[in-house]
């Protein structure tokens, strides 16, 4: 394993076109991860997106700690208002104690596409008030060992969930709106996705007013390769059914030395978890995550 400064912590994103690439491919993939200076693999999560396209990020997570994934495990982001948060925090005590190398939980609210909640019953309209409530259960679950009461929507009562001596899972919250901070704030730290870094560091500067302790973090699509950008662009069309063009100027593309120019000012505004999802020939993106990661480590 390769020892290196972890003050800023530089993942790679490992999209559902990756995971489901040939065991024996992905197998190589993380093994190339762990030869590397990346510091932890993140997987994507959606039910039932843009068609019913998705994946299941927790299951993600545990078919790469059985490729033998030897760096922290993140989710990013786990859309936590479509699930019972006792069941998210028992499968995320489970891999925490299979997993030595930590896990992180980025929760999200989702509702980019509302089938993802009609497909389970719910309403778009109200996954913020369910957002609000699966976080703060889901940290009480995942902090404590005693019996819980939660009688909103999401009726839990019970004795907790008991876990091995030292199992621990973090989380951040992932969104761009202020509700997002006061939800960061209230776990273990914020999540940033497609924003600029001056508007990073208004959101940022918010969520340290509320806990001077959160962990800041920022995530973003990055394009690899000469044909990087149109490798993003494309990756944006069919992913997120978006127009590329208004998203450019938040999804990167270019050598390790450009992507680093780019992300330098949200690690300045305080970022110390950086997820990058490449979009490119894997092993070149795997390798392009790790060049970023080197050049942040020194």
């Amino acid at each position: 394993m390769v020892e290196h400064d972890r003050t800023v912590r530089i993942g790679v994103g490992l999209s559902p076109d990756l995971i489901r690439l040939d065991r024996h491919h992905v197998r190589s993939l993380v093994e190339r991860i762990n030869d590397s200076a990346i510091d932890h693999v993140v997987a994507t999560d959606h039910v039932a997106f843009r068609g019913g396209r998705g994946q299941d990020g927790l299951t993600a997570l545990h078919y790469l700690a059985g490729l033998g994934v030897e760096r922290e495990l993140h989710t990013g982001v786990l859309i936590l208002p479509l699930r019972h948060p006792t069941l998210v925090a028992r499968q995320l005590l489970d891999l925490a104690e299979i997993h030595p190398w930590g896990v992180v939980a980025g929760v999200g609210v989702g509702g980019d596409d509302p089938d993802e909640y009609s497909m389970v019953g719910m309403a778009t309209v109200n996954r913020g008030r369910r957002m609000a409530e699966a976080v703060e259960l889901l940290v009480r679950l995942l902090d404590e060992q005693r019996p819980i009461t939660n009688d909103g929507r999401y009726p839990t009562h019970g004795p907790g969930l008991r876990r091995s001596t030292g199992t621990s899972v973090s989380v951040l919250v992932g969104g761009r709106v202020g509700a997002a901070h006061e939800r960061a704030a209230a776990a273990d730290g914020w999540l940033a996705t497609f924003c600029s870094p001056s508007r990073f560091r208004a959101g940022a500067d918010r969520v340290r007013s509320l806990d001077p302790a959160a962990t800041l973090g920022y995530q973003a699509w990055i394009g690899v390769g000469d044909d990087g950008r149109a490798r993003a662009d494309a990756q944006l069309e069919r992913f997120y059914g978006l127009d590329p063009a208004p998203f450019e100027r938040y999804v990167p593309a270019g050598d390790p030395a450009a992507l680093v120019d780019h992300l330098r000012p949200y690690v300045d505004a305080g970022a110390t978890v950086i997820n990058l999802f490449p979009a490119g020939e894997p092993e070149l993106g795997v390798d392009t995550v790790a060049a970023v990661a080197a050049a942040f480590h020194g």
